[in-house]
């Protein structure tokens, strides 16, 4: 990719910013009302989260205190963790291009490209 066609890109994904702080506002707004939802073990465990990764939930089946192995409930309540916050990253980027107008990973290959190419680039 040209230097020329880097250039171009850039301002493009700029001139999508509009009003950055309006749109990160409605952002915030968004994430925060979006829940995603994760379970482990058959759904002895579920976590819930909204999309800027706070963690508003957490269900444990009762069959789940019954049992003697507290490794396993342990494993269980980190591995549905660990999913509702990809989730919730997923949801976040998802949001983003949707509010925002262009996806930040797209705009940061852009840059990386440019600093790759030394800002020269192949004209």
């Amino acid at each position: 990719m040209g230097l020329f066609e880097q250039m171009k890109q850039v301002r493009e994904a700029f001139s999508q910013f509009g009003n950055l702080k309006e749109k990160q506002e409605e952002l915030q707004k968004r994430l925060a009302t979006i829940r995603v939802v994760a379970s482990a073990g058959a759904g002895m465990v579920e976590v819930t989260a909204t999309a800027d990764g706070t963690i508003t939930n957490l269900n444990i089946n009762p069959i789940m205190f019954n049992a003697d192995d507290k490794k396993m409930l342990e494993d269980l309540i980190l591995s549905a963790t660990n999913e509702v916050q990809r989730k919730a990253k997923e949801a976040m980027s998802h949001e983003v291009k949707n509010v925002m107008g262009f996806n930040p990973a797209d705009f940061e290959g852009i840059l990386n490209q440019m600093q790759k190419d030394g800002g020269m680039g192949s004209v």
